[in-house]
């Protein structure tokens, strides 16, 4: 699917506030609100919007520790790593999972409440994923970028 400039203005207010009224997208990107419905269920039908959510603030309730967490395996097999994607996305201290190259085979992000938290969530939880080798948490003391919001661009190649 190719998006082009209102397109992108869109996504951007979409992003800003998934609750914008349409009315109000069109005002911005100068379009009557027929069109901007059309380009948004078109969005929404090649899942370019995939869903709308509302992000919430961790400190009120309770989440105060951030932790990113880099985890090594013993084996590099298939098995092993469907294994430890499966277990993972049964923990719901855990926000976001990425498998990485480096020293390490993936890297987690982990919310909890305190130190006795994370300690508890570690060993009765991150411990239990067989074929863990190593692991190594790091506490985030600040956010200094903290956004769902993607930059959006053109292709350079677009006519």
């Amino acid at each position: 699917m190719k998006l082009d400039e209102k397109d992108l203005m869109i996504l951007d207010l979409l992003q800003q506030d998934a609750n914008i009224s349409n009315k109000e997208i069109a005002d911005r990107v100068s379009l009557s609100m027929t069109p901007v419905y059309e380009r948004i269920k078109k969005l929404t039908a090649t899942t370019v919007l995939k869903q709308r959510v509302y992000l919430l603030d961790r400190r009120k309730l309770d989440l105060n520790l951030m932790v990113l967490v880099s985890i090594s395996m013993e084996k590099h097999s298939n098995e092993s790593a469907l294994l430890f994607m499966e277990e993972i996305q049964k923990f719901p201290e855990v926000v976001e999972c990425f498998h990485v190259t480096g020293a390490f085979d993936y890297q987690i992000k982990v919310m909890v409440r305190d130190v006795d938290h994370y300690h508890e969530f570690n060993f009765n939880k991150l411990a239990t994923i067989k074929g863990i080798r190593h692991m190594e948490s790091y506490f985030v003391m600040k956010e200094i970028v903290n956004t769902t919001r993607l930059p959006l661009f053109l292709p350079k190649n677009y006519s």
